[in-house]
């Protein structure tokens, strides 16, 4: 099983944005000048990536999920939905719930802060196999 990568992440938020949102434009790369609101942009923060015991870590990966809207209803509209709708992500094919869920409105745009934490394992170490050993017995009498 490969790791999750903090793409996988964004990724997964973004697909959650767009079955429950389809008319809604979202971005993950950049922010565009005169964005068109309603849309979304979904930014990485800090994330961490802890080594807890041996091959076992712990990434946590924090999310910002800007939502542009034109009035401030929509936006508090909007983080209620997003508090049910986050709440539970798919990454490759498995569930990720977020933690420490919080959204505040700065300069008329809408930030929701969700983290989403998770176990990842580094691969084992693959050595070379041993190559074939010749071995010949005899007895010695005396």
């Amino acid at each position: 099983m490969q790791p999750v990568t903090f793409l996988d992440v964004r990724t997964g938020v973004l697909k959650a944005l767009a079955q429950a949102f389809p008319n809604i434009d979202r971005f993950g790369e950049e922010i565009k000048e005169g964005l068109t609101p309603p849309c979304f942009f979904v930014k990485i923060l800090e994330p961490t990536h802890t080594q807890e015991l041996g091959r076992r870590y712990t990434r946590e990966i924090p999310v910002d999920v800007h939502y542009f809207d034109e009035t401030n209803k929509g936006r508090i509209t909007m983080a209620e939905q997003l508090t049910s709708l986050l709440e539970t992500i798919q990454v490759n094919g498995n569930p990720i719930r977020g933690i420490n869920v919080s959204w505040e409105i700065v300069e008329e745009v809408l930030h929701f802060f969700i983290t989403y934490r998770m176990q990842v394992w580094k691969q084992k170490p693959s050595y070379p196999s041993m190559q074939t050993l010749d071995i010949e017995e005899a007895l010695k009498n005396g």
